[in-house]
């Protein structure tokens, strides 16, 4: 829409931005969640307590997908059409929910459980 007002050598760099910095945000966050599920392996090798941790670990995934759509949109095109959206998009809030359902069921295990307090003797 906006070409039609632009000179043949211009273009909107603030799209091409904030592609690349989708893009760059989206692997960041792949990283991070899975060096928490790395985390979580650390813990179960040491305490020897399940936790998990290769959920943890491929669930975020669908994020690392988004990321590649939107990099094959990218090099095309400027921005993603409508069905690259949909599966994007899918992608990327169902590896949401995957990788929280993981950090909770981790926070489960990590959580120290709490003990009753001890009965109060009677005063004599």
């Amino acid at each position: 829409m906006f070409e039609k007002l632009l000179y043949p050598t211009e273009y909107l760099w603030y799209v091409t931005v904030t592609n690349l910095v989708t893009i760059a945000g989206s692997i960041l966050l792949w990283i991070t969640c899975v060096l928490f599920g790395l985390i979580a392996r650390k813990y179960e090798t040491v305490l020897r307590k399940k936790t998990d941790w290769q959920y943890m670990i491929f669930a975020p995934s669908g994020i690392l997908v988004y990321a590649v759509i939107q990099i094959i949109a990218f090099s095309s095109q400027v921005k993603l059409n409508v069905m690259q959206s949909w599966i994007a998009y899918i992608f990327f809030l169902l590896s949401g929910l995957l990788s929280l359902l993981g950090a909770l069921k981790f926070k489960k295990v990590v959580t120290p459980a709490k003990k009753s307090a001890p009965a109060a003797k009677p005063a004599a």
